[in-house]
């Protein structure tokens, strides 16, 4: 058996009846027994989390127990001040200049009248999941022609809320139906931001009214399609065995069929991808779409906004690019910094504000660098942002964010972490946690081949280690359960070579040393560790493939 320490097996997981509620309350002292059972807990748990993006390295959060007796609410636009007093927006704009700074996005100083260049944005309540959202959203009406917050709307178009397109010009049918783009390794938060907004996207579409019309070729390669169009997303570069960054010839194909025929374009792209941890190349992706959206007239194009005078034009893209950085968007600019500091040889692609068609970009703060609650960063270019669907005169802020209350203490835990680091330390962590990455890897590598030296019949290809450049995920064969347990690694199947594969992933976060990694290598070095015979005779038939 694979155990805690070598003679302490895992404690049994909590039950729903230790902490079930009644009618009756729970006397001080059963409270207390019952939350200490649950520190309990986590505490064994999180002292070898190794499977999922979060960063455990919370030194100094304690401190922000003082807060927990206020209610700390930022509802509104995180650049004006509402009548709801008890707020933490001076650490939110802290925290959002931070961002600002390492994407390249100046703020605005009157955010009343911002340039439009200048950024935007807001600390999240939830993860990157709502900044995806919200991000799809502002896209949506940005391309389908809805006023944004920069034009000025007659008679009550501002008030309605219905759902409505721009009128599209006679020649063209399609000039404010934006198609989606984004590739087989994109979060599923995507498809779900997609249903919600009732965007589609290029494979529904396409497999719906241009049936066997599909630009590029994916048979033989395993993908399952719709009438021809690769299901999941735009292919990435090897498929599954690649590395996870999206095909750009794929990717340019794709946008000019469907901008050729009129549509505006929607295209995500991935820093720090959910399982792989890849990183789109945004910036040659950007310059090899750029003659696209030139060539159907998607630069600078006329909209006419306001259903009740259509003389009334805004003159905008139709192109949103989004980056979805929930892992990579917060360390990847310290990479950088660490190549051009010497500390490693070279560093990600470009993905900011400095490629002038990035639109919007999210990342989750409590993944990297860490938060003790789920939170992330929002921003956008100000003069693309969405005009607000309500005037909430009883706050005096405008409802500009997506949800109305907003965590205040999200921001005052961002805050709190990132005044304890330089950034020369920040940049030495992340140059750190890439060799920890890197060294993993390797360690795995390895332990494959003396398997295959073994013969051991359930590692007899080894265990196919997975590691793309500058990622903190290195991917690996499943082992046994009560190792993926131990040391909650996430579980994925993928085709491999035509056949079904069950893969773990480790994510090196700055939680995780190199003392860790060893502790996982012995454990996966035990004759037997890899041998999942028997519970793979109990599983159920294969969900379908989710990143």
């Amino acid at each position: 058996m694979i155990t805690e320490h070598s003679d302490t097996p895992l404690a049994a997981l909590p039950a729903n009846d230790d902490y079930r509620l009644g009618t009756g309350a729970y006397s001080d002292e059963q409270r207390i027994a019952v939350l200490a059972k649950l520190e309990g807990y986590l505490g064994e748990r999180s002292g070898r989390l190794l499977g999922y993006q979060v960063n455990l390295s919370l030194d100094g959060h304690a401190a922000l127990g003082r807060f927990l007796g206020y209610h700390i609410n930022n509802i509104g636009d995180p650049f004006v001040d509402s009548n709801y007093s008890l707020h933490s927006r001076w650490l939110e704009r802290a925290v959002l200049e931070h961002y600002a700074r390492l994407w390249h996005a100046p703020l605005p100083h009157d955010p009343a009248h911002p340039a439009n260049e200048d950024g935007w944005g807001y600390v999240l309540s939830m993860g990157s999941t709502e900044g995806n959202l919200y991000a799809m959203w502002n896209a949506r009406d940005y391309l389908d022609g809805n006023a944004l917050v920069r034009d000025e709307v007659s008679g009550e178009a501002s008030c309605r809320t219905s759902y409505l397109r721009a009128k599209h010009p006679d020649d063209n049918p399609n000039a404010y139906s934006p198609v989606a783009f984004f590739s087989q390794e994109t979060h599923y938060s995507h498809i779900k931001a997609m249903r919600v907004l009732d965007i589609p996207t290029f494979y529904d579409l396409g497999g719906s009214l241009y049936p066997g019309e599909c630009p590029i070729d994916v048979a033989g390669t395993g993908t399952q399609t719709y009438n021809g169009w690769p299901l999941g997303g735009v292919p990435t570069t090897g498929g599954d065995e690649g590395p996870g960054t999206v095909d750009v010839n794929a990717l340019v194909a794709l946008v000019d069929f469907f901008a050729a025929k009129g549509h505006p374009v929607l295209v995500n792209f991935n820093v720090g991808s959910v399982f792989k941890g890849a990183y789109d190349d945004v910036q040659t992706a950007c310059e090899r779409l750029r003659p696209v959206f030139e060539k159907h007239g998607l630069v600078d194009r006329a909209v006419r906004f306001d259903p009740d005078d259509p003389e009334r034009v805004s003159v905008r893209n139709g192109y949103w690019i989004h980056v979805d950085g929930a892992l990579g968007g917060a360390y990847a600019p310290y990479l950088e910094k660490a190549r051009d500091n010497g500390l490693i040889d070279s560093a990600p692609p470009v993905f900011d504000f400095r490629i002038p068609e990035v639109s919007s970009i999210v990342t989750s703060g409590h993944k990297y660098p860490g938060a003790p609650v789920p939170t992330g960063i929002y921003m956008s270019r100000a003069g693309s942002k969405l005009r607000p669907p309500s005037d909430p005169a009883v706050v005096s802020s405008p409802d500009s964010t997506f949800a109305g209350s907003r965590s205040g203490f999200a921001s005052l835990a961002m805050w709190n972490h990132l005044a304890q680091f330089s950034e020369e330390q920040q940049v030495r962590q992340a140059a750190e946690v890439l060799r920890i990455a890197e060294y993993t890897a390797e360690r795995l590598r390895n332990l494959s081949v003396r398997l295959r030296e073994r013969g051991e019949p359930w590692a007899e290809d080894g265990i196919e280690v997975g590691h793309g450049e500058h990622a903190l995920s290195v991917w690996f064969q499943q082992p046994r359960a009560e190792i993926a347990r131990k040391y909650s690694l996430a579980c994925v199947p993928l085709n491999l070579g035509g056949r079904r594969h069950d893969y773990s992933h480790v994510y090196v976060m700055p939680h995780v040393t190199q003392e860790l990694i060893d502790e996982l290598l012995d454990d996966l070095s035990r004759p037997g560790a890899f041998d999942r015979s028997a519970e793979q005779d109990a599983e159920r038939p294969p969900l379908p493939r989710q990143r």
